[in-house]
This record gives C-alpha cells, structure tokens and sequence, in this order.
C-alpha cells in the first residue's frame, strides 16, 4: 500500500504523516510506503499509483482537489482524503468524489476511525470478482462495477470499460456483492451507489464517465433507497 501527504505547511504535514505511521504501527502486519511532498507538482511528477491521499487544499500551484482528480485518473481505488482549515470547499471536494474531508487541526480519533474505513475499503476494492463468461473469466473488482442487471436468460455486469455477460444469475451476484455501496432497487437491477446521480420514483439515475443509464426501482422500495444512498453519502462525507 502507498500513502502520500501533500500540504505546504510542513508542521501540518508532518504532524499528519506521523499520526498516519503511528495508526499502522499500532495495526501491526505489513507497513504501506509512506512519502510526503510540499508540492503538489513534484508529488505528481513522482507518484503514479498511489492507494491513500492526504491532501491540502490551497497550494500555491495546484489545489488538493485538482491533485485528488489527477490521482483518481492513474487509479481510480485512490482514497482521497482532503484536509483544510476552510469548510468553503466541501462542496468541490463531494463533486471530485473525495474519500473524506478533514478540518484542521485534524482530530486524532476521527482520523483514527476514518483511516479504518479507507484501509477496510482498500482491502474490498482489490478483491477479485471473478465474471464468468461464455469466453472464459473476467476479473473485476467491485469499485469497477457500475451495476448488475438481468435480462432474459442472462446477466449484465456493467463496468467502467465495458458490458459482460455472465453467466452467473442475478442470485449469486445478490450474494457476492454483499457490501454496504451495493443496493438491489429491482429484481433486475443491482446498483453501485457511488454511480447514483438522482433517485426518481421508479427509476435511478446512474453516470460514470461521459456515460449514463438508468436502472429501475420498484415503487415500495423508494423510500428504503432513498434513506440508504443518504447513509452512503454521509459515509463518504
């Protein structure tokens, strides 16, 4: 795993950096590749697969979120964390689907509890799920997974690069998919929920790219639906 810090404050960055070595000592197991940058240029000159992020927002060449976005580019399982002393960005930083967003002087416990979150995603991000297909097998992991839907006598997994058939049923991907981002709005639909871009009453709204589609929602679940992206939102907050 590779961590990278980046702020032109280096009391702040070194204060974060050594917090984020601490947590992981006191995990135990194997240590990530920690490495701290007072540019946001040089760090994306040097770094090209990064899995962790803490981010400044104002720099003097590039901002946090201009580097979150960049980073997200060259691998997009990248936890962004965006750290300021200034609340005016959160909306920006919900836009560039940022990990978490910290107020300075950042608070011990919650970057305690929300690095947890981030490795524990880190962990589900990389899990192979393998597609199996008429052709053979396709690995995806689930973050490439935009949603699952079933049509007559078979199963589409929509990706981010593409569209499989699977010949695995709807049942199974119900079952595999088993994590909190996952939601089955109809028989025929299992969506991701990082994808969701609006909820109407019978049907969801899914980007990703330069690409959308809808899935459908059956009516008795909306409300459920509704109440769950929101706790998905307020996680990723």
């Amino acid at each position: 795993m590779k961590i990278v810090f980046c702020d032109d404050n280096a009391a702040a960055l070194e204060q974060i950096r050594s917090q984020v070595e601490v947590f992981f000592r006191q995990q135990g197991g194997p240590q990530p590749e920690l490495a701290a940058y007072t540019s946001g240029q040089a760090l994306l000159a040097r770094e090209q697969q990064v899995d962790i992020a803490f981010l400044d927002v104002e720099m003097p060449e590039i901002s946090g979120i201009q580097m979150g976005v960049e980073l997200k580019k060259r691998n997009p399982f990248v936890k962004v964390f965006i750290v300021t002393a200034y609340p005016d960005y959160l909306d920006d930083a919900m836009g560039a689907q940022v990990f978490r967003y910290l107020s300075k002087p950042v608070d011990a416990d919650r970057l305690r509890l929300n690095l947890q979150e981030a490795v524990r995603q880190y962990h589900l991000d990389t899990r192979a799920y393998p597609v199996v297909t008429e052709d053979g097998v396709v690995v995806c992991r689930a973050e490439q997974i935009v949603c699952i839907e079933a049509v007559p006598r078979r199963v589409l997994i929509h990706t981010l690069d593409s569209v499989l058939v699977s010949t695995q049923t709807m049942e199974h991907w119900k079952n595999t998919l088993s994590l909190p981002c996952f939601y089955q709005t109809h028989r025929s639909f299992l969506v991701n929920m990082r994808f969701v871009s609006a909820i109407g009453r019978d049907k969801v709204l899914l980007k990703y790219g330069d690409r959308q589609m809808e899935a459908y929602l059956t009516r008795r679940r909306y409300s459920q639906c509704k109440d769950l992206f929101l706790q998905y939102l307020e996680r990723v907050r």
